[in-house]
């Protein structure tokens, strides 16, 4: 997939599924992998994002508890303590919406991962990740924000997508109830 965006400008038009009544079998499967490699990168990026938002939210909770003395300072995070604890941070998280439960058949997409990263690298890169305790709260707060966008867009996007994949394999599958194509033609 050369540009995930370009890709997704194409696959998310409302014109993208018109006349796939009188497409091909061959057609409607291209198109329908076509979403789904769109589906794999899509969902790679917002694991991603995901990660990093629950990194940067860790950190946001460990700089806003204070002593009970009102009057002092943020305690000052444990960068060594929120690397023991992330795989703990990364399984818990926030609460996600539930999903369709959809099998995943790959986990990474047939992509350069900057082409993929671009965005969320401006928000917070990888770098920013390892001197979080360097940033303000202000930054901190306005990466969380970043992600949180990045990451709602994406599950948009992602919707829209499962709803093409959707459609496309009820055109497959009402082919194949209604007699208009023929279980002997996979085999051959």
């Amino acid at each position: 997939m050369a540009s995930l965006q370009a890709d997704l400008g194409r696959l998310l038009t409302d014109s993208y599924l018109s006349g796939i009544e009188s497409k091909s079998l061959d057609d409607i499967r291209a198109l329908r992998a076509e979403c789904q490699d769109a589906e794999v990168a899509l969902s790679y990026l917002r694991r991603l994002a995901q990660g990093r938002l629950d990194i940067v939210n860790a950190y946001l909770v460990r700089t806003d508890r204070t002593d009970d003395d009102a009057a002092s300072a943020p305690e000052p995070p444990d960068l060594a303590a929120l690397i023991e604890g992330l795989p703990a941070i990364l399984t818990a998280g926030p609460g996600r919406p539930p999903g369709p439960g959809r099998p995943m058949t790959v986990l990474a997409p047939d992509t350069e991962e900057s082409d993929l990263t671009e965005e969320l690298d401006s928000v917070v890169s990888s770098n920013e990740i390892s001197h979080l305790s360097d940033l303000s709260q202000e930054r901190l707060s306005a990466m969380a924000a970043g992600l949180e966008e990045i990451e709602h867009r994406v599950s948009v996007d992602r919707r829209r997508l499962h709803q093409r994949i959707d459609a496309l394999q009820a055109e497959l599958v009402s082919r194949y109830k209604s007699g208009r194509a023929s279980v002997d033609g996979l085999l051959s």
